[in-house]
C-alpha cells in the first residue's frame, strides 16, 4: 500500500481491539541514527495509530519506542494520511527498553537484599528468643530459691 493511501476501513485488518491513547513515542530507524518524536493515538496488541510530522519521511519498517510503557515494538507502516500513520507490530513480542531491563535488574537486586536481610533478622530473632528463655529460667530459679529461703 502506498504511503499516502489509507485503507477505506482500517478496522477490517485489525486482529485485536484498540484502545484510545495519548502517549509520547519515538520512531527509531536507520540503525538508531534517526529518531522522530510521535504521539500514539490508538494502540492494540497488533498495532497502533500514531501522529508524526507529515514532512518527515519514514521507512516501511522501524522501531516504535513507548517510554511510558517501557516497550519497544518492531513496526511496519501500513498506511499514512498526512500526519497520521497506521502501523502493525511484527509478530515478535514487545521488547523491554534498556531502562526497563535495568529497573528490573535493580528491583531483583533489592529483592535479594531484602530477602537476605529478612533471613538475618529471623536468625537474630531466634537467637534473642533463646536468650530470653534462658534468662526466664534463671529468673524463675532465683525466685524459687528466694521463696524457699
Amino acid at each position: 500500500m502506498a504511503q499516502d493511501e489509507r485503507p477505506l476501513n482500517p478496522a477490517d485488518h485489525r486482529t485485536s481491539g484498540r484502545v484510545r491513547a495519548f502517549l509520547r513515542g519515538e520512531i527509531i530507524h536507520s540503525n538508531g541514527n534517526s529518531r522522530t518524536e510521535c504521539t500514539i493515538r490508538d494502540i492494540s496488541e497488533g498495532g497502533a495509530r500514531i501522529e508524526a510530522p507529515a514532512s518527515v519521511t519514514l521507512p516501511e519498517f522501524f522501531e516504535l519506542l513507548i517510554p511510558l510503557k517501557n516497550t519497544r515494538h518492531r513496526a511496519r507502516m501500513t498506511w499514512r494520511a498526512g500526519n497520521e500513520i497506521g502501523v502493525s507490530f511484527l509478530a515478535e513480542a514487545a521488547k523491554p527498553t534498556p531502562e526497563a531491563t535495568a529497573a528490573e535488574a535493580h528491583a531483583a537486586l533489592q529483592d535479594r537484599e531484602v530477602r537476605g536481610r529478612l533471613q538475618e533478622l529471623e536468625v537474630e530473632t531466634t537467637r534473642l528468643r533463646a536468650q530470653l528463655a534462658q534468662m526466664q529460667t534463671i529468673i524463675d530459679t532465683l525466685v524459687k530459691d528466694r521463696g524457699a529461703a
